[in-house]
């Protein structure tokens, strides 16, 4: 096997890599924290250069797209650097960025010119009072001024990513899939998971299914868009309705009803510098202790195979599942990187 690529113990090829460069956030999504939410000191989490150091690393391996997640990432000074210091490196598939979005637009700019190609923002309601009870603060209207700056500079591609929950937002599906009318804009509506203490019960959960046949009822056509090997795991759809066909797409991510390990191309750097193969697994590698203790490269990229090879075949989540005997982790997804 060339020794330039990286192919997990299942014979999957890892081409997509999310780096976590933080833990901290300014919202407290019900999904992903709790409001008391504890943040590791800064010590403990990969410098600027470690970050770059582990991205280079993965290059050299075959992994041609890279994104930044947190944590809400645009809370770190250096992320404008970090962005910087990727793109030096190459990753053909792009540079993207998951943000919430609320302090996005004072650094958009340097972002775009650091070589950011391609923006995820959060948003679970089109409407301030469902965006409070999600997001637990008061920041919907920052929110959206951040995607249409998005929108307006060339990124590659700007999307949405929404949680849909029962009780919660499920009425906003249908607000939400009108916004990809008059935009560029690709909304994806992504099942509520189990994940640390997020309280998650079966009656909250929206299968893909159920929110697609809403979208059925009230007129919408969806067209399947086929989807890129360094994609990520959302089916994305064109879209007509009752307004006309719409210049935007809406996806669909279904790791419970409809999992997509089978064809999954990604593993995860923690922030605090862990290399994980899957979101839900438990074997991960440590790449922080090893740097700090003056590995080499050599060495760091026999780690980095070695968590390739023990990369789980798939997550335990399924249809009918009972969180309470589920293997999950006990940090919250902040702390792994969403």
């Amino acid at each position: 096997m060339d020794e330039r690529t990286l192919v997990d113990g299942h014979g999957r090829r890892i081409t997509y890599v999310r780096i976590s460069v933080t833990d901290r956030c300014n919202l407290r999504c019900v999904y992903c924290m709790p409001e008391d939410q504890k943040f590791r000191p800064l010590p403990h989490l990969l410098t600027r250069e470690e970050i770059s150091r582990t991205a280079r690393l993965l290059a050299s391996l075959g992994v041609t797209k890279v994104r930044i997640t947190g944590g809400e990432p645009t809370t770190r000074p250096d992320l404008v650097g970090i962005v910087s210091d990727l793109r030096d490196i190459g990753f053909p598939g792009g540079i993207a960025l998951s943000t919430n979005g609320v302090l996005f637009p004072r650094m958009a700019h340097e972002l775009l010119a650091a070589g950011l190609t391609k923006v995820n923002l959060s948003l679970d309601s089109a409407e301030a009072e469902h965006f409070r009870k999600m997001a637990r603060r008061d920041h919907f209207e920052p929110v959206l001024k951040a995607i249409d700056l998005a929108l307006a500079l060339p990124f590659d591609s700007v999307k949405i990513n929404a949680v849909v929950i029962r009780g919660m937002n499920d009425d906003q599906i249908l607000p939400l899939a009108a916004m990809t009318f008059a935009k560029d804009l690709s909304v994806r509506f992504i099942e509520f998971m189990p994940f640390g203490n997020n309280d998650w019960k079966d009656a909250d959960f929206v299968s893909w299914e159920e929110t697609r046949d809403r979208l059925l009822a009230a007129g919408y056509e969806l067209t399947p868009i086929t989807r890129t090997f360094v994609a990520g795991p959302a089916d994305e759809y064109t879209v007509r309705s009752p307004l006309g066909e719409h210049r935007g797409s809406l996806g669909f991510i279904t790791p419970i009803s409809d999992r997509f390990c089978d064809t999954c191309n990604r593993m995860r750097v923690t922030q605090d510098g862990f290399l994980k193969g899957c979101l839900f697994g438990h074997r991960d590698v440590d790449l922080l202790s090893p740097m700090r203790q003056g590995a080499t490269d050599e060495e760091l990229l026999s780690l980095v195979r070695r968590a390739a090879e023990v990369k789980e075949e798939r997550h335990p989540m399924f249809v009918g599942m009972e969180k309470r005997l589920l293997p999950l982790h006990a940090r919250n997804m902040s702390e792994i990187g969403g």
